[in-house]
């Protein structure tokens, strides 16, 4: 019973690895049949384990989520205001950037309980630490909080070819220095236009 026990556990151990490293490389659209390939077990392994696919994945993504909560809170712990934003902007896009599943789930909008309040958090997050460095004048007053995952967004999404140019391996830290120094306190003219709507407000 001990060894059978044990048997189980390692199966699930390998699901949840291998889960985790196909959403990071594939997205929320992995299938079952690659998971349990790079797991090395059978489907029937992986249905006494876990109810269905998307049980599997949410559990993944809540940890993933969770991870970049932590990464959040660490830079809104930053003595730095200013710092702390950045710390922020900078985890924002590399999470993104290695793992196209968290990509994917902070795209998508509904879904389970657990994953809108984890989204919920980590809006909460990005928002205190915006406002923290705007009241210590080291971001814009017009920047909205709602405008941080764009930025984060727009520098994950950045393509390694260009007009024939090739990325090379400092260029997205050469994007997001560009995109933090437009969001510094400069004085400079007010940005146009509205700001993005918080898809939960009623």
């Amino acid at each position: 019973m001990g060894k059978l026990r044990a048997d189980a556990r390692r199966s699930e151990a390998a699901l949840v690895a291998a889960a985790r490293e196909a959403v990071a490389e594939v997205g929320l659209e992995v299938s079952t049949n690659e998971i349990v390939k790079r797991a090395g077990v059978g489907p029937g392994t992986f249905y006494r384990r876990f109810p269905s696919r998307q049980a599997l994945l949410e559990t993944i993504l809540l940890e993933v989520i969770g991870e970049l909560e932590d990464k959040a809170r660490a830079a809104l712990e930053n003595p730095d205001p200013g710092r702390g934003f950045a710390e922020l902007l900078r985890a924002f896009t590399s999470s993104q950037v290695e793992n196209k599943g968290l990509s994917d789930a902070l795209a998508a909008q509904g879904g389970s309980p657990e994953a809108d309040e984890a989204r919920e958090r980590l809006r909460d997050l990005i928002r205190r630490a915006t406002e923290r460095a705007q009241r210590a004048g080291a971001v814009r007053p017009d920047l909205s909080w709602t405008d941080v995952p764009f930025l984060a967004a727009a520098a994950a999404g950045m393509t390694e070819n260009c007009l024939d140019l090739r990325a090379g391996a400092a260029q997205r830290d050469r994007v997001l220095a560009v995109l933090l120094a437009g969001t510094a306190d400069t004085g400079g003219p007010e940005l146009p236009g509205e700001v993005s709507r918080d898809s939960t407000d009623r």
